[in-house]
């Protein structure tokens, strides 16, 4: 593979231009450009409706160049370096104003063989089959500093047309000043219907038509077993839904059975015991057991007793039945459901086998491992290896040469590479066109890693990821991991030597994370002290290859010289708190394929999730969990809990009745944790740009309960009917309500006890404006899962700290509340949602109106039992008041913090942002539940500073450290070169408080 010559000329001589550089460099984080970050966002949305026809572009925006990339048109994107200076949060709230003026640019990704000359025209996600949710395109990373996307199925033509059976796949890495293109390419097969590639020799491809095969004897058993191989063609990915097997018309049918699919996951159903879905038995497998162009050995069986489903060999599921089976007569169809009902799932089948009897888990294996090797064949009645016709023959590719090229208006990078050798199918070969935009030339940079307990292997420059990368695999540890009360941390030492001051693009790729879920990595430098230069957290663990694994980025400031740091990864707990962490987390592996957002306290689940591309479901809030909650006295602790599913954001339909969706929505990770994590949000609602959207999200550093801060913003761009909500709690299946409460500052203003049989949709509470001074809250005292299974469950509430509504020329400032059933849990019993709506008498939105909301989502446990952390004070209230409306009271309240502040100029109370204006800054606060977190803004200084509380006049300095300098949380910023540093302060039991941070030094 050739590469720009630049990469070979920043290697060549390194170790004599370092052999003299000995010196130790100070870290200086004012080389940090207040221009390096990047956003990775769609322009239209990524969720749209049936009917939206706009076009599919996924944008790159940097502080220097902007990429927009139509899937549709792909070898035309649209490319601009930028001159403006904005920093991150400038370019954040300027919404798409930049990309709006990019110029036309060219990307040639090219296959030549046999004369012919195929260029990568559009992707398949751009098809209108496969649009929904864009699953073709897979985000990988996307935060601070690098946006990692990755386009499949990718169409490749020659000038007149023709179309090359290839699987091209385009990934690309963008840097604040870079981006990498890498193209994989193999062979591939196209598909009809027919004999084609199986597993051993042929198959059978069902493209368009079922496979139909007649009943006969051989085919029904009171004991069998059904097993065959399966493979999803990638080019029909996205139709992977519906019968793959189907046998006696359809599952009420008695006699029936067969296997579907649907995401990925296997079913196996019989029918057994007579007609009606009542007789319908189902067993199925994970989520995504089935990848797209792999072979899985599937097979069903039942024993007289007892149903059993197996995926490459693997038990997935069984079921009691106890039920004799009675034999079928109905044809047996590939494909389709047999009564011929519903569409064609296109797979390739092949070892087709039928036993008239139950083959145990060891041979059902060994069937796994060896496609045609069979060591018994008794009780084999029924056998098709589809071999009949011409053996089919694999493509092959030889002398075949791949060419990229990317061209703005002023600059234009290329490559190429010749494949001499036999080019087959599922051999996937690689071409990277690294395209920076300032010259490289004379890096002379050396990079290594060191942890205690292992061997590192060297760190390399891969062009591919347009970095230095550091592979840190599986590693061993002193300390225990996984789901426990982590409280020791993973510690890497970073070593650079250079020639020169500059910024080294680096990223440290661990699989297997002490614990995934609450992952937060800290920069610190040599002596462990946080430098608060800000870190990329992406991560994933649904990915099956990879498993666990982090992918933290960061650019490195270093001086000539040799310049250390140690890149530090938190998990369960801070110092002597669990921490906080808000990570972009991949769903490549589980679906959906956009960003999701995930908060966490501890590494015990996650505690917050937010679907923002809303790949997966159509409301922004899913996953919401409880803090050190268990299931009783007796219990197990650090594990997953259970708090009710799902809310959301704006609830506003279009004049269309469709609810608005994402538009242009950028996101900006301005501190991922461990003690105040802080992610903004800003774009649109609607494909008109209905409604303009600023928000923030906040998480923190406690042991009591999770809280969740978000500020949101909507300006109303165009007249909107007001029917639907401003913010949402609820949606949760499975979820019992038996009590909602309301109230305020003052206390409880109502409590109802909701009747059973409510119908779902309809309103139990109408708009209901809650009275009094602020803060209000809504709560759901003792509601529970009906479905938790032996786990943690618990409840949600809302504390409202803010409401305006300016609408029609009036300010509102009273919050309306709206209640209504969603699906009961069973027998009835109540499931409320719970809703912010607009002010009564408003019916409709008009442009200039807005609406400006602080709400805290918080979740708690509902009895002292089923809470096993360290907060006194939480527990003995849990005591005294289980399941009950006064501990959102106590929270609202209690929280509703009263700030003075000299030296310095309070920005917000709760949580507590203080702007510093001198070296000492003095702090009051009235009331306080919890740890309360307190930031420290514009400070000149990354160290020197120490925080007291001043009791009886006497300074009693703040210390929560464990191992060292691990209690508080330092963040720099680039555009003002100043720090910020943020505690989390105990404020249970103290009326009144005061701190004051100094710098000693």
């Amino acid at each position: 593979m050739s590469h720009p010559t630049w990469i070979a000329t920043m290697m060549s001589g390194a170790a004599a231009l370092l052999g003299c550089l000995s010196s130790h460099a100070a870290i200086s984080p004012e080389q940090l450009n207040p221009q390096d970050y990047t956003f990775g966002y769609w322009a239209n949305g990524m969720r749209k409706h049936a009917d939206d026809r706009s076009r599919d572009v996924l944008c790159i925006e940097t502080g220097h160049f902007g990429l927009a990339l139509d899937l549709a048109q792909l070898d035309r994107p649209r490319f601009a370096t930028f001159r403006d200076g904005l920093d991150y949060a400038g370019a954040l709230a300027a919404d798409q104003e930049r990309m709006r003026s990019l110029d036309p640019a060219s990307l040639e990704i090219e296959v030549e063989k046999d004369g012919k000359v195929y260029r990568a025209v559009s992707s398949q996600a751009a098809d209108p089959i496969v649009k929904k949710r864009l699953s073709l395109v897979r985000m990988w990373e996307s935060a601070r500093y690098v946006q990692h996307y990755d386009l499949q199925q990718l169409v490749l033509r020659n000038p007149d047309g023709e179309q090359l059976s290839a699987d091209a796949k385009l990934s690309l890495v963008a840097w604040p000043d870079s981006v990498s293109f890498t193209a994989e390419i193999a062979p591939a097969v196209s598909y009809q219907d027919g004999p084609a590639l199986g597993v051993q020799h042929n198959g059978h491809a069902v493209i368009g038509q079922p496979l139909v095969i007649p009943h006969q004897p051989e085919l029904e058993h009171e004991t069998f077993t059904v097993e065959s191989w399966v493979m999803f063609p990638k080019e029909h990915f996205g139709h992977q839904r519906g019968w793959i097997l189907c046998k006696n018309r359809n599952e009420i049918t008695e006699g029936n059975f067969g296997f579907s699919v649907a995401g990925g996951q296997l079913s196996a159903t019989m029918n057994i015991g007579g007609r009606g879905r009542e007789n319908r038995f189902v067993l199925r497998s994970d989520r995504h057991s089935l990848l797209p162009a792999k072979w899985h050995h599937i097979a069903m069986s039942y024993d007289g007793a007892t149903f059993s489903l197996y995926v490459d060999g693997k038990l997935k599921g069984s079921q009691k039945v106890g039920r004799k089976r009675v034999l079928g007569k109905g044809d047996l169809s590939i494909g389709k459901r047999a009564d011929g009902h519903g569409g064609v799932t296109p797979v390739v089948i092949d070892q087709l086998r039928i036993w008239n009897r139950a083959l145990s888990k060891q041979q059902i294996d060994q069937h796994a491992r060896h496609a045609t090797e069979l060591k018994t064949r008794q009780g084999l009645s029924y056998e098709n290896s589809f071999d009949h016709g011409a053996k089919v023959v694999p493509p092959t590719w030889t002398n075949t040469k791949v060419r990229l090229r990317f061209a703005g208006k002023h600059q234009q990078w290329q490559t190429s590479q010749t494949f001499r050798e036999a080019w087959s199918v599922d051999q996937a070969h690689k071409v990277t066109l690294e395209c920076p935009l300032k010259t490289k030339k004379g890096s002379a940079a050396e990079l290594s890693v060191a942890m205690k307990l292992n061997q590192l292997p060297p760190v390399k420059y891969e062009p591919q990821f347009g970095c230095y990368v550091a592979r840190v695999h599986r590693p061993k540890r002193a300390f225990k991991i996984g789901y426990t009360d982590i409280r020791d941390y993973d510690d890497i030492e970073i070593t650079v030597r250079s020639n020169k001051k500059e910024c080294i693009p680096f990223l440290l790729e661990m699989i297997n994370p002490g614990n995934v879920t609450g992952v937060c990595p800290i920069l610190c430098d040599e002596h462990g002290v946080p430098t608060g230069i800000p870190v990329q957290l992406s991560k994933n663990w649904h990915e099956r290859e990879m498993g666990s694994y982090l992918r933290s980025y960061a650019l490195l400031p270093v001086s000539a010289g040799t310049t250390r740091y140690r890149l530090k990864f938190v998990y369960g707990f801070y110092g002597t708190l669990p921490s906080a962490s808000h990570a972009q987390l991949s769903l490549i592996g589980y679906g959906g394929h956009g960003r999701w957002d995930q908060l966490a306290i501890g590494c015990w689940g996650e505690t917050y999730c937010m679907d923002m591309d809303m790949s997966l479901v159509d409301v922004t809030v899913t996953d919401v969990r409880m803090l050190m909650a268990r299931a009783g006295k007796e219990g197990k602790k650090w594990g997953w809990t259970d708090a009710g599913w799902g809310g959301d954001w704006l609830g506003l339909r279009d004049d269309q009745d469709r609810k608005l969706l994402f538009n242009g929505l950028k996101t900006a990770y301005l501190a991922h944790g461990p003690c105040l994590s802080e992610v903004r949000y800003d774009g649109f609602y609607g494909a008109g740009e209905d409604v303009d959207l600023k928000a923030t999200v906040r998480t923190l550093r406690t042991d009591d309960y999770a809280r969740t801060f978000t500020t949101l913003r909507y300006g109303i761009e165009k007249s909107l009917p007001a029917e639907g909500w401003l913010f949402k709690m609820g949606r949760t299946p499975h979820y019992v309500t038996p009590k909602i409460a309301y109230g305020n500052a003052a206390g409880l203003i109502k409590e109802h006890q909701p009747p059973k049989g409510l119908k779902e949709g309809a309103d139990y509470l109408a708009s209901t404006t809650l009275t009094g001074e602020g803060p209000w809250w809504v709560a759901f005292p003792g509601a529970y899962s009906a479905n938790a299974q032996g786990k943690a469950t618990g409840y949600r509430a809302l504390v409202i700290r803010s409401y305006q509504v300016r609408a029609g020329g009036k300010t509102y400032r009273q919050p309306t509340l709206r209640f209504s059933a969603f699906r009961s849990a069973g027998d009835g019993r109540p499931n409320l949602d719970c809703m912010l709506v607009a002010p009564e008498g408003v019916e409709t939105f008009t442009r200039g109106d807005s609406v400006e909301l602080e709400v805290e989502w918080i979740t708690l446990p509902r009895v002292a039992d089923d809470y096993y952390g360290p907060n006194t004070a939480f527990r003995q209230h849990l005591e005294e008041h289980p399941s009950s409306w006064k501990t959102i009271h106590r929270e609202a309240r209690g929280n509703d913090l009263q700030v003075e502040v000299s030296g310095g100029t309070l920005r917000q109370a709760y949580p507590i942002l203080v702007r510093a204006e001198s070296d000492a800054v003095s702090v009051r606060i009235q009331g306080g539940v919890g740890y309360v977190p307190i930031r420290f803004e514009g400070l000149k200084h990354a160290t020197g500073y120490q925080l007291y509380q001043v009791i009886d006049g006497q300074e009693v300095r703040l210390d929560q450290a464990v191992h060292g300098n691990d209690f508080w949380q330092t963040d720099y910023h680039a555009e003002s070169q100043t720090y910020q540093r943020t505690y989390n302060l105990p404020l249970d039991g103290l009326k009144q408080s005061q701190w004051l941070l100094r710098r000693s030094r």
